[in-house]
C-alpha cells in the first residue's frame, strides 16, 4: 500500500515538472508577442521590463507558486476561481473582458453545402467552411445564397444562425 502511494506521488511530481515549463513557455511567448505589438517605444519597453522578473524565476519557484495557487483555490467553484484571478491580476482581467465585449461574429452567404443525415457542411462566400456539431434544428432548409451568421457561443464553441430565423445550431470551423 505504501509503495503504491509513493509511486503515485513520484509520477505526479514528474508530470508536474514536465507540464509547468511548457505552460510557462506558452504564457511568456504570448506576452512577448503582445509586448512586441505595442507601437509606443516607452510602453513597449515597460511591457518587456515587466516580463523580466517572471523570466528569472527557476522552475522550482514556478512550481512552488503554482502549488500555492492550487492550495489557495482549492474548493472554489469556477466562478469563484475566476473572481479570485481577477483580483490577483486586474490588468489581465481587463484585457480578457475587452476581448469578450467585442462582437465576435461572421456574416456571409452560403456558397455551397453538403447535407447528410447526421451533419451539414457549409462553405461560405468568404472561403470559410463550417460543419455542424450539434443535433439542433435550423427549422428551415438552408439554400445556397442565403445569409448566415456565425457567433461565439456563451460556453465556447460557435453557433450558426440562418438570416431571418431564430433557431441556431452548433458548428466548428474546418477550413
Amino acid at each position: 500500500m505504501k509503495r503504491s502511494f509513493l509511486l503515485r506521488g513520484v509520477v505526479a511530481v514528474g508530470a508536474l515538472s514536465i507540464a509547468f515549463p511548457a505552460a510557462f513557455a506558452q504564457d511568456v511567448s504570448g506576452e512577448l508577442v503582445r509586448c512586441g505589438a505595442i507601437s509606443d517605444d516607452g510602453a513597449r519597453l515597460k511591457c518587456f521590463d515587466a516580463l523580466v522578473p517572471n523570466a528569472r524565476k527557476t522552475d522550482a519557484q514556478r512550481q512552488a507558486e503554482a502549488a500555492a495557487k492550487t492550495t489557495a483555490e482549492f474548493g472554489l467553484t469556477p466562478v469563484q476561481r475566476s473572481e479570485h484571478a481577477k483580483r490577483e491580476n486586474p490588468e489581465k482581467a481587463a484585457r480578457e473582458e475587452l476581448a469578450h465585449q467585442q462582437d465576435l461574429s461572421v456574416t456571409a452567404k452560403i456558397a455551397a453545402m453538403d447535407i447528410t443525415p447526421y451533419t451539414a457542411v457549409f462553405t461560405l462566400d468568404n472561403g470559410q467552411v463550417w460543419q455542424t456539431t450539434s443535433y439542433g434544428r435550423l427549422n428551415t432548409i438552408p439554400r445556397v445564397g442565403q445569409g448566415v451568421s456565425v457567433k461565439s457561443g456563451p460556453l465556447g464553441g460557435y453557433r450558426l444562425t440562418i438570416e431571418g430565423k431564430t433557431s441556431e445550431v452548433g458548428v466548428k470551423r474546418i477550413k
